[in-house]
């Protein structure tokens, strides 16, 4: 990744995915146009990247040669791909995959960017003297409640999906055998705030029904329940507040701006089921 902004792309990561803008390709009349490459990134860790496969998203219509043809061998066809409000100014159009014939596998994403810019803006930058080297810096990412990269919303490539819940705010009374897994679904959801609430002590019997494993290290036994599962998911996400609170009518304030109307029900379903997809992926 250093070996790309040092070359003078203009890179940018938003929400799992790589994306390259200023790239120059010729249209079917030889005019100089500019579009922009997109790539899945796959987080090792918080620093650490790896190429999830040889394959590209273009923002941009069919680059052609010198010759006024259609470049041959970049595989793939037209598609689109939902990115976050931040690459809003990013149309994803099509989709190419091209490998190299020696090994069949990129080194890096140093490699594999080169190879497809070669092929996409060699004629350009032949025939315009345009590159793609603008050290052009885009520092507009979006804003994530997740202290870990989002790779499974790339990975699945349900953007779209995901940011139908960025706003909205979901709260759970009790957590015992359902409140427990609930909550622990809910903390890998990009949701902009979990309120918990639950006035219990955590006992054994509760890490038989309970996701996860007992940590001997922190003393959870003997804890309230909303400071064992808050240390738990502390590490994970932003926005998540656990209260050790009893509910009852009185307690009409916490829940001011909590999401209480599901949606239409056929969008619920179909939403429920392709993120659910994608965790067993």
């Amino acid at each position: 990744m250093r070996s790309l902004v040092e070359k003078g792309y203009a890179v940018a990561i938003d929400n799992g995915y790589l994306v390259i803008r200023d790239i120059p390709y010729l249209d079917a009349q030889k005019q100089l146009q500019w579009g922009a490459i997109v790539a899945k990134l796959e987080f090792v860790d918080n620093l650490t990247v790896t190429q999830d496969d040889h394959q590209i998203w273009f923002a941009g219509s069919v680059p052609h040669g010198l010759d006024g043809n259609p470049i041959p061998n970049l595989g793939g066809g037209p598609t689109t791909l939902p990115l976050d409000e931040a690459s809003k100014d990013v149309v994803v159009q099509r989709r190419f995959s091209n490998k190299p014939k020696d090994t069949g596998k990129f080194t890096d994403f140093f490699e594999k960017i080169e190879s497809d810019v070669a092929i996409i803006s060699g004629p350009a930058m032949s025939l315009h003297s345009a590159n793609p080297y603008t050290f052009r810096t885009v520092e507009k990412m979006s804003d994530s409640v997740f202290k870990f990269h989002d790779t499974l919303t790339s990975r699945a490539e349900i953007t779209d999906l995901s940011s139908k819940f960025a706003n909205d705010v979901v709260a759970v009374i009790g957590l015992g055998g359902t409140g427990a897994y609930l909550l622990d679904f809910l903390v890998k959801t990009p949701v902009r705030e979990i309120r918990a609430f639950d006035p219990d002590v955590f006992h054994v019997h509760n890490a038989f029904r309970s996701p996860g494993r007992l940590l001997d290290e922190k003393n959870e036994l003997g804890k309230p329940k909303t400071e064992v599962y808050g240390g738990r998911y502390d590490n994970f996400r932003h926005g998540l507040k656990v209260e050790r609170k009893f509910i009852d009518s009185s307690s009409g304030a916490d829940f001011e701006g909590v999401l209480r109307k599901p949606r239409c029900q056929s969008q619920y379903k179909s939403n429920a089921r392709r993120r659910r997809s994608a965790f067993t992926q």
